[in-house]
């Protein structure tokens, strides 16, 4: 091969990469967030945080373990301040959330250990089955965040 046959064949080359779009761009970031904290405006940041995520094009997902997981009671075990700016409780913000189809699911042991039933999450709700959150947590791609 000649001199300037090289040099063509490296601009076809070069040129080709440059007009194939980054692998990680094709893909829609995945997030399944683990909230636990009792801490309000904790939790009250975590929803902020997966709205946004949400608003930028990510998949979001929660589950809900612990004292946040009371969040998810249709009768709450206490009530909460509304947070600044937002004017709104953490159980106010996973309500908007689960509304707007973001998958949120209580741990596997919440149920048994608060002595309640399915029935008593708020619509939308439901428990997580272990084998299959597992799946989830370790699918390629997925970022798991806990708060």
């Amino acid at each position: 091969m000649t001199r300037s046959n090289l040099a063509g064949a490296a601009m076809l080359l070069l040129g080709g990469l440059a007009l194939a779009p980054p692998a990680q761009a094709q893909d829609t970031p995945r997030i399944l967030a683990l909230v636990t904290t009792a801490e309000t405006q904790v939790q009250g940041m975590a929803f902020v945080l997966l709205n946004a995520m949400r608003a930028q094009g990510a998949t979001v997902e929660v589950m809900l373990c612990g004292p946040a997981a009371d969040l998810a009671r249709r009768e709450p075990a206490a009530a909460a301040m509304p947070l600044r700016p937002m004017n709104a409780t953490p159980a106010q913000m996973l309500a908007g959330m689960v509304s707007a189809g973001v998958r949120t699911e209580v741990c596997a042991l919440y149920l048994p250990n608060a002595v309640i039933g399915p029935e008593a999450l708020v619509e939308g709700v439901r428990p997580a089955q272990p084998p299959e959150m597992a799946r989830r947590m370790i699918a390629p791609g997925t970022t798991v965040l806990p708060f």
